[in-house]
């Protein structure tokens, strides 16, 4: 990378987090355990972390 800017679409579902930097050039994923007493949302962490635009969708499931 020759940016210190990003872009990362962030997926979330019942059972697991995946994230996509840059249109996938780098991407994670990791099992998710909801915690029921966590009300806080997402953290993000590091030096200097500004988000500069945040946008939330919400999906239809495909199971049925």
């Amino acid at each position: 990378m020759t940016s210190t800017e990003i872009t990362a679409d962030i997926y979330l579902d019942r059972t697991s987090v995946e994230v996509f930097i840059d249109g996938g050039a780098y991407s994670y994923s990791m099992a998710r355990k909801p915690d029921s007493k966590n009300k806080e949302g997402f953290h993000f962490w590091g030096n200097h972390i500004q988000v500069k635009n945040l946008e939330v969708y919400s999906v239809k499931s495909f199971w049925k």
